[in-house]
């Protein structure tokens, strides 16, 4: 029912959790869920029946996503700033609050070569991986921002994402199933041949962080 509204249509809802959660969750602990506004506990739960509730609703609309708090901020690249509260609602950007994250993706379709037996073209997707990264770098100083703090964030640690999209469409391609060992292999490769990608978005944040 809740996809009948406009709200549900346009939107992602995701639980954020601890390590101490999950722990509680396979010990078979309690769990007190918490005001956000002032910290003061609102209920007592099972833990590990908050997990298959959580479990459930996954399985049958999508939602909510899980975020692993205790990792996200043990992974965090800038982690002498402040701690990681939340992402964008898709959680492939997570940061500090009030910063934004120039996103941009390469169509792995427009890589794979004509004829050759429709191999992957890394040659061409390095170069266009460095073209998009260093105009993804140039837009940061020319963008405008919502607000003064998200812009000064934004200058001052100039956080970008490049990912890449059609990756189920390029396994079809090759005939190869999505849900396969073979699959999972190529996958893997993809990112592995942005080297240069993550060595030019490596000096930009050291630049920023230093």
């Amino acid at each position: 029912p809740a996809y009948a509204s406009v709200f549900f249509q346009n939107s992602n809802n995701s639980v954020r959790v601890n390590d101490d959660f999950m722990r509680s969750a396979l010990d078979g602990g309690e769990w007190q869920t918490r005001a956000v506004t002032d910290g003061r506990v609102m209920d007592t739960y099972e833990a590990n029946e908050l997990l298959q509730m959580i479990s459930e609703g996954t399985h049958i609309c999508g939602d909510p996503g899980m975020q692993f708090d205790t990792t996200i901020n043990d992974w965090h690249t800038c982690p002498n700033t402040s701690r990681i509260n939340a992402s964008n609602p898709c959680s492939e950007y997570m940061f500090l609050d009030d910063s934004a994250c120039n996103l941009a993706s390469l169509n792995l379709m427009q890589f794979v070569k004509d004829g050759d037996q429709g191999e992957f073209d890394v040659e061409k997707f390095c170069a266009a991986v460095r073209t998009l990264i260093t105009a993804q770098e140039i837009i940061v100083g020319n963008a405008s921002y919502p607000t003064s703090a998200i812009g000064r964030n934004s200058h001052d640690y100039r956080p970008l994402g490049l990912g890449y999209a059609n990756l189920g469409a390029l396994l079809m391609s090759r005939g190869v199933p999505y849900d396969s060992d073979e699959g999972r292999d190529y996958a893997v490769q993809r990112p592995r041949i942005t080297r240069e990608h993550r060595r030019v978005f490596g000096r930009v944040q050291r630049r920023a962080a230093g």
